[in-house]
């Protein structure tokens, strides 16, 4: 009776936290040409303790995104660690991108919060290809899925990115 009591309480307190933990990895990035303003505006979205977990194993420091008490620092961690895997090359030639800000959406699970990250560069007039690579956690997970949706020249195209393709080009001619 006892064994039975104690794998009951085992399985009401461990299988729902097992349950609610996403079982993909993934992140979504968008890029918006916006010719008028000659700006290329960025945002990228993934789960904050996918990223939090990616951050530990290459700088061994907990940020706290994921239990909603970041330290003092974090968002420069996040933008470290965005601008160094995330790159654009517009007609062959690299744009830089400017971190402005990130937000964490929270969901009513815990494990699937969310963080936007938005960058933008500028002095983007004509777009002819866009070259993107994006390397954003694939370190931590293998299976880890980077899609990229890109607004151009009245065209939408994606790209999917991973572990094996961290780049590509789109041709917008």
């Amino acid at each position: 009776m006892r064994k039975k009591i104690a794998l009951t309480l085992l399985l009401v307190g461990v299988l729902p936290a097992v349950l609610s933990a996403h079982q993909f990895y993934i992140s979504i990035t968008s890029i918006q040409h916006l010719p008028e303003a000659q700006k290329l505006r960025v945002r990228v979205k993934l789960f904050v303790n996918d990223l939090e977990e990616s951050i530990y194993q290459e700088k061994g420091i907990r940020i706290g995104l994921w239990k909603n008490n970041p330290i003092e620092d974090a968002q420069s961690y996040v933008e470290q660690y965005i601008t160094s895997r995330l790159s654009i090359a517009i007609n062959d030639a690299a744009v830089p991108l400017n971190f402005l800000n990130q937000k964490v959406e929270p969901a009513e699970v815990l494990e699937d919060n969310v963080i936007l990250c938005e960058l933008e560069a500028n002095d983007v007039s004509e777009i002819a290809t866009i070259k993107v690579r994006n390397s954003i956690l694939t370190e931590t997970f293998d299976s880890q899925a980077n899609i990229i949706n890109i607004r151009a020249n009245d065209t939408r195209k994606t790209i999917n990115l991973d572990k094996k393709l961290p780049e590509d080009e789109v041709d917008f001619r």
